[in-house]
């Protein structure tokens, strides 16, 4: 089941597409990324055969059919480590960890600050946060583990919407 990620808040229909493979035999689809013809540049991050089509389907929609360990390292070089300088090989691999740090960052980054800015980045953090307890949770088999993953993905996918918004990306 794919993890569906909206990277942009852009609502013009997607143009350009990138599409990545796998290259095991059969060659399954790892994910597909569609923007519009002003957000092309944030595709050129994403590996894999670019196309153009015909407008449809909405602007930064991303459907990632990886496992949860390439998704959540997906998450953290995309937008994690750029943000909080937090990746996973600095927490010896534990998402649950790397995840808590960069929600720790986020939250004195933008902590109490009472800014129509400030408010969009403790959304950020509340997500992330999320994301952090669940993935913790499900180290320590609190929750089953296929059901916790996909809730922090889902976790991760709203902090990752929000921190498009907050950037601009829209």
């Amino acid at each position: 089941m794919p993890v569906l990620r909206q990277l942009t808040v852009c609502s013009a229909p997607a143009t350009h597409v990138v599409e990545a493979r796998s290259r095991k035999e059969g060659r399954v689809l790892e994910y597909r990324v569609e923007v519009c013809a002003s957000h092309r540049w944030f595709a050129r991050s994403w590996p894999g055969r670019r196309t153009t089509q015909e407008p449809g389907g909405r602007c930064g929609t991303m459907a990632d059919h990886r496992a949860y360990t390439q998704v959540v390292q997906s998450h953290v070089d995309t937008w994690i480590r750029p943000l909080t300088a937090q990746d996973l090989d600095m927490h010896g691999g534990d998402a649950a960890v790397a995840l808590r740090a960069a929600h720790q960052w986020l939250q004195d980054a933008y902590g109490d600050r009472a800014t129509a800015h400030g408010e969009i980045w403790h959304a950020v953090a509340a997500a992330l946060g999320h994301a952090s307890w669940l993935a913790e949770a499900v180290a320590a088999g609190v929750l089953e583990t296929e059901a916790g993953e996909r809730q922090v993905l889902a976790a991760l996918s709203a902090a990752e919407t929000l921190e498009g918004l907050a950037c601009g990306r829209q």
